[in-house]
Parts: C-alpha cells; structure tokens; sequence
C-alpha cells in the first residue's frame, strides 16, 4: 500500500473544510439557487409583472433561465445572474459551477 505523504500533510484543510461546510449547513447559510417569479422579483429589484414580460419576449429562456415544474417557473439563479451581467451561457445548465461541486473537487484536489 502506498501512502501520499503530502496528502496526510493536508488532512488538517480537509479537516477545516469539512467544519466551515458543517457551519453553513447548520447555520442555514446556503444560497438559495432557484426562486420562483415573485422571489426572483425580490432578488433582482424588477416588478413581477416586468419578468413575465421578459419571458414572453424571449429575454429569459425556458431551460436555460427557468424551468416549468408543475406549472411553478423556477428560476436559475446562476443563469439569471449571467443574464443581469450580460455573460451567455455556454449550454442549457453548467451544474459543474454550483458550490456543492465545487466544493467537493476542492476536496477532491487537495487528496490528489
């Protein structure tokens, strides 16, 4: 069996990670990713009649911006962000970019 000696080195960042991410869950400081229309409202200062406009002029598209669950219009807050910054998505849903992922390949990277 052969051990990584500089992972061991790196057990206490692991360590330190593993208790900031037990923090932000217990503390209920996670970042809300999808809103609905009135909540996108709230987050993004525009009227909730203004983002129905939006979306039946096309500025806000279906599978990329939001999703139709159950008759509810979810709305991708990383998408809505890029659109608000003028950054196009480079497809539908970069999951790869939420912080759950970026997290783990940050602890993924520290054991390699």
């Amino acid at each position: 069996m052969n051990i990584n000696l500089e992972a061991l080195n790196q057990i206490p960042q692991l360590l330190e990670l593993i208790v900031s991410m037990k923090s932000t869950i217990e503390n209920g400081t996670i970042e809300k990713r999808w809103f609905n229309t009135r909540e996108l409202a709230e987050y993004s200062g525009y009227k909730f009649e203004t983002i129905q406009s939006k979306i039946k002029k096309g500025e806000f598209t279906q599978g990329v911006h939001y999703f139709k669950k159950g008759g509810i219009l979810l709305f991708d807050k990383t998408e809505v962000d890029n659109w608000v910054m003028g950054i196009k998505s480079a497809n539908n849903v970069n999951y790869e970019n939420t912080k759950a992922n970026n997290i783990v390949n940050d602890v993924l990277n520290l054991i390699a």
